[in-house]
């Protein structure tokens, strides 16, 4: 047995590793998502494949790891020497989550050759082929137009590039230059994550590291186990609509189960809408990931992640269904919005159970754009030898309410923490010019602790070269629910040429559009649902909040009941005949939906604990 100091040092050392790993790729990658906005995530697992750490990185790519692992080292774990790398990005075969996101796994060695584990990373490309610049577009009929499928190849032998492998994934690409950039900074991180795992052993041990490697999985078990007996046994089904498939603007149902017994959790997708035509269906990957991110999210966020955590957790999703579709379904969208609703509906069924534990609905979505523009730069185009360049940049949000405090404005919430790229990288990458990036006002659900704001930006072209835009989000028609009492939030908005007489309104999921010098284009993005009832906030937070910009008087006014001059001054009588005339009878639900734009649907059955 291990004595505690030496355990908790060398797991330390494995979760700083992850963090070097990812320190590694991104100093080293070329696409601004990966190199500014964090687009990856890396970890370490043990010699019969199981998540022993992880960095704070991705949960929607973290969420995937252990089925890349199980599908990737399958007939490939014995075969593996010092040095080889696998390369694989399949959702269906390589249980990636989707195919921009490109899995590398190596067998980390001690200097004597004996196999301490393996070390991976996974790295959003830019592009990765298919129909559409950046591969990111859910109008498409299958995913053979989404991009090129990789299935478990190794691109690596020997600790360098295989040439034949390398020489067919980057003919099916674009940018080439930087997606081989891209691929060397995958695997700096692997090879910054074997050498820390060498240095580690050549200290403690071999035996010592295989271990505690098992010691903090078996740990981690425990403790969630422990979690979850905590709270009472229920059953709850929960229903939400996700806003079309990118091909026709009709609901598509999720429906979830969730039951708690004893240690153990389940979740049932049993009554989720089979799978669309668009690319917004779920590989089972991300559905078994937002269940394990939901599960550490509201009952386990101070236990250390790894394959003890989703030890207890059982996910049933029948096949060909949307949250586990059979290939050639597409899927390109379903990391960025699928797996956000999903998340915010696993927080509506847990909201019956642990109340104090969850937040309202969030915006949901990675507001994603993906620009295909003339690189502004003459230098840059010969140093990638290419005259056009891809970026994807994308939006945060109004994050949901909770007992402990209001939501954030701004923010990305649930699976999705990237980072949001700065301006100034934007317009050193691309022809465009800032107009306003800014927290819109009245846009969060009001509630006793309120939503978070949405945010907008807007940009303008700039050159006489076309720039193609193609648009992915959420939350257009369908607002962000509110819980306890509190409201919903705002709905996102996403313009062409916003205020002017040829303004055009764009659809949450919209194939390419080309724009020309002068035009502008603004990603608005949903506000957050507040949490307990608004006539619950003290007037004078209210207030605050109207002077900070976070609302207008008139909202104060008619949400909240407060009336504030324009001076910040409280009204106090005017303020409590307001709340009388506007008070509520009985006690609010547990679901605020508010209006959706798609006219009455059932809102299916919302069961209680049993």
């Amino acid at each position: 047995m291990i004595d505690p100091v030496t355990l908790e040092i060398v797991h330390s050392g494995l979760l700083a590793t992850a963090q070097e790993m990812k320190i590694a790729v991104m100093r080293t990658a070329y696409s601004p998502i990966v190199a500014s906005g964090g687009d990856m995530s890396a970890g370490i697992a043990d010699v019969d494949g199981r998540v022993a750490a992880q960095g704070r990185d991705i949960p929607a790519q973290l969420g995937a790891l252990p089925s890349s692992l199980d599908a990737m080292l399958a007939g490939w774990a014995d075969r593996l020497e010092p040095g080889d790398v696998l390369i694989g990005n399949d959702p269906y075969l390589c249980g990636s989550n989707h195919i921009n996101d490109v899995c590398l796994i190596m067998p980390a060695f001690s200097e004597a050759r004996q196999k301490i584990g393996y070390v991976c990373t996974r790295t959003h490309w830019s592009d990765i082929g298919g129909s559409t610049p950046g591969s990111f577009n859910a109008q498409v009929s299958d995913m053979y137009a989404e991009g090129l499928r990789i299935p478990t190849l190794l691109a690596y032998r020997n600790y360098e590039p295989v040439p034949d492998i390398w020489e067919m994934i980057f003919c099916n690409i674009r940018g080439r230059r930087e997606r081989e950039w891209d691929l060397r900074a995958g695997y700096a991180g692997c090879v910054t994550g074997e050498r820390s795992l060498q240095r580690i052993v050549s200290r403690h041990g071999l035996d010592t590291v295989r271990e505690v490697m098992a010691q903090v999985v078996a740990d981690t078990e425990r403790r969630v186990r422990r979690r979850i007996k905590s709270v009472p046994d229920a059953t709850v089904n929960v229903v939400d609509w996700l806003e079309g498939d990118g091909w026709t603007d009709v609901p598509i149902r999720l429906e979830v189960t969730l039951t708690i017994a004893g240690d153990h959790i389940t979740y049932d997708w049993t009554g989720t809408d089979p799978q669309v035509r668009g690319g917004v269906n779920m590989p089972l990957s991300s559905t078994i990931g937002v269940g394990i991110y939901a599960l550490k999210a509201v009952l386990a966020p101070d236990i250390a992640g790894n394959a003890g955590l989703w030890a207890p957790l059982t996910v049933i999703a029948p096949t060909g269904c949307l949250v586990n579709p059979a290939p050639p379904a597409p899927n390109q969208a379903s990391p960025s919005e699928t797996i956000q609703r999903s998340a915010d509906l696993l927080m509506m069924a847990f909201a019956e159970v642990v109340p104090d534990q969850v937040m309202a609905g969030t915006f949901a979505s990675s507001t994603m754009m993906v620009i295909e523009a003339r690189d502004p730069l003459p230098w840059r185009r010969e140093l990638l030898g290419r005259e056009r360049t891809i970026y994807p940049t994308n939006s945060p949000g109004g994050m949901g309410g909770r007992l402990s405090g209001d939501g954030v404005s701004g923010i990305k919430v649930h699976t999705g923490n990237a980072r949001t790229r700065s301006i100034e990288s934007t317009e050193f990458a691309l022809p465009v010019r800032a107009v306003r990036w800014e927290r819109v006002p009245d846009t969060a659900g009001p509630g006793r602790m309120r939503g978070g704001c949405g945010v907008a930006r807007e940009w303008e072209v700039l050159l006489d070269d076309p720039v193609n835009i193609t648009l992915m989000s959420e939350r257009a028609r369908i607002p962000a629910v509110g819980l306890f009492g509190g409201g919903a939030g705002a709905c996102a908005r996403f313009v062409v040429d916003a205020g002017s007489p040829d303004q055009q309104v764009l659809p949450s999921k919209t194939p390419p559009v080309t724009l020309s010098r002068g035009q502008r284009y603004l990603l608005q993005s949903a506000g957050g649902g507040g949490y307990g009832p608004p006539f619950e906030r003290s007037p004078e937070d209210v207030r605050d909040d109207v002077l900070d910009g976070y609302m207008t008087i008139a909202h104060a006014r008619d949400k909240y009941g407060v009336v504030v001059d324009v001076d910040g001054n409280i009204d106090a009588a005017g303020t409590d005949a307001c709340r009388k005339s506007f008070a509520p009878s009985g006690s609010p639900g547990i679901f605020d939906r508010g209006t959706w734009e798609y006219g009455a649907v059932s809102s299916g059955s919302v069961g209680s604990p049993s």
